[in-house]
């Protein structure tokens, strides 16, 4: 089978990881894979290429030329199935890929907040689903309720497959356990992952916590606004920007829980990196993140941009270290059990094969 991957860009990012994780394990499995992104490439690519996973490049001025020329490179492969991942991708290829004479077209709506939709964002997305895509997936329960309940004329094709994710990778870093308490974050530094509201959780925490620490990897935008934030504070000695790393996992093994303040989220892979990793969680109540703390029994839940709620649970993390250890041991069994990227290749493995069968 012939599996062809559509996305805006290989850049660094769950999506991005989770089509890589999906492309290794598929042609692990004995499938040919091939990538096509819309954007630009990225590092994730140059990864693919040296494992000889073709990736190609469609930067266009406008969505009609970005289809046409995936029209052409679909006559050209002819996959027996497109996944399409997120909004632009899906637009763009699934009627390409319908008139090249796809069989299967998979799309995956990686984030997918509540209602009420920004209407006019959406409504190109799920006229394109409902006429052409075989099936919409979303990554956890949460999304996918979302999706029935926002659009429920196309309720029937939406499916659930909660996103994996390989072991975090360490590379050549080496990070030493000092003692203390060490909190950390892994994630774009955009408004979306709210990293104000932790800084001042923090500060709010500090007096109570004198040995915290907390380490943010990861880069983005809010980068110069969040250090200046972090300097007002006077967390200059307690928060280390680390930048963004393709070893988090150095990170995450010698730091005592993981923390993540997003406003919104579908599943993140940085959460399940940590629960690979042996971390118990402090999340706030968006997306899949409720459904994992759930189902681990692993962590605590706090509301979106309440710094004095979540500066309350560091404080009781940090009161309850000696429990870390084994609530940490709780969150790896439960990625070992249901998070592993073989067993979500598997099942969009199964779900391709059910579509191109039909």
């Amino acid at each position: 089978m012939l599996i062809a991957h559509v996305i805006d860009s290989l850049e660094v990012g769950g999506a991005e990881t989770v089509v890589l994780a999906l492309c290794r394990s598929h042609v692990l499995a004995g499938h040919r894979v091939e990538v096509h992104c819309l954007i630009a490439t990225g590092p994730l690519a140059a990864e693919l290429e040296q494992e000889g996973i073709p990736v190609y490049a469609h930067a266009s001025p406008g969505v009609w030329m970005a289809a046409w020329k995936l029209f052409r490179a679909f006559r050209r492969s002819h996959p027996d199935v497109v996944h399409c991942h997120n909004k632009t991708a899906t637009i763009c290829a699934a009627a390409s890929a319908r008139l090249a004479g796809v069989r299967a077209i998979v799309s995956t709506r990686h984030g997918m907040g509540p209602l009420p939709f920004r209407l006019r964002p959406e409504l190109k997305f799920w006229i394109t689903a409902a006429l052409l895509c075989d099936r919409v997936v979303a990554v956890c329960d949460a999304a996918r309720r979302n999706l029935v309940n926002g659009v429920p004329p196309v309720a029937h094709k939406v499916v659930t497959i909660p996103n994996g994710a390989d072991l975090p990778a360490v590379g050549a870093t080496t990070i030493a356990r000092t003692p203390g308490f060490t909190l950390v974050s892994v994630g774009r530094l955009v408004p979306a992952k709210d990293f104000e509201t932790l800084l001042r959780a923090v500060s709010l925490a500090r007096p109570a916590v004198p040995d915290l620490r907390l380490w943010i990897v990861g880069d983005g935008d809010d980068a110069p606004f969040l250090r200046q934030l972090s300097a007002d504070l006077d967390l200059e000695s307690v928060v280390r920007f680390c930048g963004e790393r393709r070893d988090p996992g150095a990170w995450l093994r010698a730091a005592d829980a993981f923390v993540l303040s997003s406003t919104t989220e579908g599943l993140p892979i940085s959460m399940l990196e940590a629960m690979a990793s042996g971390l118990p969680a402090i999340v706030t109540e968006v997306g899949a993140l409720p459904e994992l703390v759930a189902l681990s029994g692993a962590g605590a839940t706090v509301p979106v941009g309440n710094a004095a709620l979540l500066a309350r649970a560091i404080v009781e993390f940090a009161s309850r270290r000696h429990e870390l250890r084994s609530l940490g041991e709780r969150a790896s069994r439960c990625y070992q059990e249901f998070f592993t990227p073989d067993r979500m290749a598997g099942d969009y493995l199964s779900l391709y094969r059910g579509l191109a069968e039909q």
